[in-house]
């Protein structure tokens, strides 16, 4: 089966549609890995929300974390646009928002850096035999010859789950569309305009492994939309 048509608006709830079918999202799969970085962060958003004006109500305070949270989705959607402009067009942009400058230099420096083209992004994949969906951020040709995938990041570090998700997306993409990738990374764009780099293993068996836990906590809904679980032998597609 192929997915030649891109169908990134067909995701509803934990899932993406296609052909009236139900495929389990790659980033809704990962969320039953614990982060306890981010129960931190959880705690000292509100702690240091209640610190600035003490006579907010409980409610109030708990509500700090995500106002941070729609922020950093705010400048992940705008660094992911700098991204697909420089694929369409292969320009620099300028009139990029102050609050975003620093990943912007960042992400053109990492080009410059590894002489990058950018060949697709935002790219969504299938695997039929497995059940998932999900929508890579860049394939790039790395130094003129290697494929590689990339995650692109902008949050504090690079954490293992990226390399969890870049190894779901490599597998769909040989299934989907017939695609080899030579390498994976993670990259991280620092708002100083620096950026981190780091290559990624394959984890597929991780993934799996936290579909099987996924599954299990969410069988009641994936009857209720039709969700078939699905076999997971990836012996053949490394």
């Amino acid at each position: 089966m192929t997915s030649k048509t891109d169908f990134r608006n067909q995701r509803r709830g934990m899932f993406y549609w296609q052909d009236k079918k139900p495929y389990v999202s790659v980033t809704n799969v990962l969320k039953v890995i614990d982060k306890p970085a981010l129960r931190y962060w959880f705690g000292k958003q509100v702690y240091l929300a209640m610190t600035v004006d003490p006579t907010m109500n409980e409610k109030e305070a708990l509500a700090a974390p995500y106002k941070k949270s729609k922020k950093a989705m705010n400048r992940g959607t705008t660094v992911h646009s700098i991204v697909e402009a420089y694929k369409k067009t292969g320009a620099v942009i300028d009139s990029v928002p102050e609050d975003y400058q620093g990943y912007a230099k960042a992400f053109y420096k990492w080009i410059d850096d590894n002489k990058i083209e950018v060949v697709e992004n935002e790219k969504t994949v299938v695997s039929e035999s497995m059940g998932y969906a999900g929508t890579l951020d860049m394939m790039v040709k790395k130094n003129g010859t290697e494929t590689w995938i990339i995650d692109v990041k902008t949050g504090k570090d690079i954490y293992a789950e990226a390399h969890i998700q870049l190894s779901a997306y490599k597998h769909a993409l040989k299934e989907d569309f017939g695609q080899k990738i030579d390498r994976m990374g993670v990259l991280l764009l620092k708002e100083n305009g620096n950026y981190k780099f780091e290559e990624a293993d394959d984890n597929i068996d991780v993934f799996l492994a936290c579909q099987q836990i996924w599954y299990f906590l969410n069988k009641e809904d994936c009857d209720k939309v039709g969700y078939v679980k699905r076999g997971g032998d990836v012996n053949g597609q490394r």
